[in-house]
């Protein structure tokens, strides 16, 4: 608490002292912190077929926050190591930090959660448990995810500190592919640091769109898979917190799979590691670091008799019987701007957000505050034969509007 009186009280003679910054560029604050998530063995694990039960831990599944204020607001990051984030289970996170923090510089809906999408972590939806008639999804696991995740969001409001920001893009090319449409294929890779004053990276940001898949249904260990070993090479080189913003991966994003090894997993998530690094030897500082936040609250139609037997059934909390609550977000730091994704997006949306943004860098978060199965563009219900795995990608959707009905719900937020 003390530190939290001596952070507003620097904020008060900051903004005191030099107005003039205060209103056109605005002082940085930033604080980080993250933790592991790791399951019991005998959690039912996510993302293949039913009654696969988790023996043991691989590597860390974790939770990332990072705090960004500029004296005035402020907004949250968490990436938690997921197959997915339901909305429900968004909201539950942001009451809890809300609680521990207790700030107003914070609001709760200034919270803004994203998965990673591993396969290798638990059920988190309930459709994935020992039977098609059982939910999946651990209350005690659920419950000690919002509780760990909540934690982060709290001790990186306690651990901000004066900062600077810059940014670097780049590409990674060779083994993240697209197995629907192989022509159209985002490799782009943004990154966003985060450095203290004595230039010592507090966090940084990965923006990549490519599914955490190498390791398929056959593996029983929990795992961030590739994502895993891009955080282990860039902690050895780089301090501070790292998170990864998965991108637009629906329609599909896939790594390439010649082996569903450990091996591979790694050697991916060393060469996303490599490029990045190289990438920030030559950064651009954001002049501007205001913080900017807004979000829709709005309802997703829901067609698709899949989903709305998920909810009959009893597997997940929601009701998916007509439509269901969802939300849109949108931040920005400076001319950083972040969208949200709220389930596995085409490369096409992505493409239409970025052309709502007007600066650069420009952050797409896919599975971003919740995850509705595959948004698809709307041709792939017509023409299923055209596009590779399209029968499937659409049986995962929740309608065949959902990719324009998200877009416009965007278009009313983004300035």
């Amino acid at each position: 608490m003390f530190k939290r009186f001596v952070f507003n009280l620097l904020i008060t003679i900051l903004l005191a002292c030099t107005p003039a910054l205060a209103a056109d560029t605005a002082a940085l604050f930033v604080g980080a912190s993250s933790a592991p998530v790791n399951p019991p063995v005998g959690t039912w694990l996510a993302g293949y077929d039913l009654n696969r039960a988790s023996t043991g831990v691989h590597d860390d599944l974790s939770a990332k926050a990072v705090v960004i204020g500029d004296g005035k607001t402020a907004v949250g990051l968490v990436v938690i190591d997921s197959v997915s984030i339901q909305y429900d289970t968004t909201c539950e996170i942001r009451a809890a930090a809300a609680n521990l923090i207790k700030d107003t510089l914070l609001p709760q809906r200034h919270i803004v959660v994203q998965s990673t999408h591993t396969h290798a972590a638990p059920d988190t939806i309930g459709i994935y448990g020992p039977d098609q008639a059982t939910c999946g999804r651990s209350p005690e696991y659920m419950k000690k995810l919002i509780a760990v995740a909540a934690e982060q969001v709290a001790k990186a409001a306690e651990n901000m500190e004066p900062a600077r920001a810059v940014w670097a893009r780049t590409e990674c090319k060779g083994w993240a592919v697209n197995d629907s449409e192989p022509e159209n294929v985002d490799n782009s890779v943004t990154v966003l640091q985060f450095l203290d004053e004595s230039g010592k990276s507090i966090a940084t940001l990965t923006n990549f769109a490519c599914h955490p898949t190498v390791l398929d249904g056959d593996n029983t260990l929990t795992s961030a898979d590739w994502v895993a070993a891009f955080y282990e090479s860039m902690e050895a080189k780089i301090p501070g917190e790292h998170l990864f913003l998965q991108g637009a991966i629906g329609c599909w994003m896939q790594p390439e799979t010649p082996e569903r090894t450990f091996e591979l997993a790694h050697k991916y998530g060393e060469d996303l590691a490599a490029k990045t690094l190289a990438a920030l030897k030559n950064t651009i500082p954001l002049k501007d670091t205001r913080v900017r936040f807004a979000s829709r609250v709005f309802n997703m139609p829901i067609t698709n008799r899949n989903f709305q037997q998920m909810s009959l059934a009893g597997l997940v909390p929601r009701d998916f019987a007509e439509s269901v609550e969802t939300e849109a977000a949108w931040f920005a730091v400076g001319p950083a701007q972040f969208a949200t994704h709220l389930g596995e997006t085409a490369p096409v949306f992505a493409e239409q957000t970025r052309a709502l943004m007007d600066s650069e860098p420009k952050f797409i978060l896919g599975l971003g505050l919740d995850h509705l199965g595959y948004i698809c563009p709307p041709n792939y219900f017509v023409n299923t034969e055209k596009y590779a795995h399209a029968k499937y990608l659409v049986s995962m959707s929740p309608c065949p509007q959902a990719g324009p009905v998200m877009i416009e719900a965007l278009k009313s937020i983004i300035p």
